[in-house]
C-alpha cells in the first residue's frame, strides 16, 4: 500500500465554499437592489422636473397674453405699447400688472399655481402650501425693464421686458 494523501470521499461542501457562495450572493443581491432603488428615485425626480418645466412653460405662455399694443394713443399712434388695460394675473400675489418691472427687477409671486391638486407632487409628502421664500416650494418671476427705443418717459410701459423664473420644489 502506498502511503500518501488521500482525497476526501464524503460528498458535501466545505465551510469556506459555503461562506464564499453566501458572500457572492449577498453582493449580487445588494447590487440589484441598489439598481432598482436608483431607477425608482431618478424616475420620481425626472417626473418632478418635467412637471415643473411644464408649469414654467404655462406661466410663460400666460405672461405673453399680457403684452398688447394700444394703437389709439394720440402721442404715438401705432407705436405705443401698454399693458392690457392694467391686466392683473390672479395667480400673482402682488396684485399689480403682471409685467410690472424696473431696472432692478420686480418680483412677482405665482406660487399659488403650485397649490393645486395636479401639482401636489411638487409640494412634497407633507403637502405644504407654496409661497415666495418658502424653503419647501415656490414659483416666482422677476421682471427687468430695459430701454429698447420706445421711449424712457414711462419705462414701466414702454420698456422691453426680460423675465427670469425661479422655481423650487420638494425633493
Amino acid at each position: 500500500m502506498k502511503r500518501g494523501f488521500r482525497a476526501r470521499t464524503r460528498p458535501g461542501q466545505t465551510l469556506i465554499e459555503v461562506t464564499m457562495g453566501a458572500i457572492i450572493m449577498a453582493i449580487t443581491t445588494v447590487a440589484m437592489f441598489s439598481i432598482i432603488l436608483s431607477v425608482t428615485v431618478s424616475g420620481k425626480k425626472s417626473n418632478k422636473k418635467e412637471l415643473s418645466a411644464m408649469l414654467v412653460k404655462e406661466a410663460q405662455q400666460t405672461l405673453q397674453l399680457f403684452v398688447t399694443a394700444d394703437y389709439t394713443n394720440p402721442r404715438a399712434p401705432g407705436l405705443y405699447y401698454a399693458p392690457n388695460l392694467g391686466a392683473r394675473w390672479t395667480a400673482d400675489s402682488s396684485g399689480g400688472w403682471a409685467l410690472a418691472g424696473s431696472a432692478a427687477g420686480v418680483l412677482h409671486d405665482i406660487s399659488s399655481l403650485m397649490n393645486t391638486t395636479e401639482m401636489a407632487e411638487l409640494r412634497g409628502p407633507a403637502g405644504a402650501n407654496c409661497f415666495s421664500g418658502s424653503a419647501v416650494c415656490h414659483l416666482t418671476y422677476t421682471v427687468f425693464d430695459s430701454d429698447c427705443g420706445f421711449g424712457a418717459s414711462a419705462p414701466g410701459l414702454n420698456a422691453c421686458k426680460r423675465v427670469v423664473f425661479n422655481i423650487r420644489f420638494a425633493d
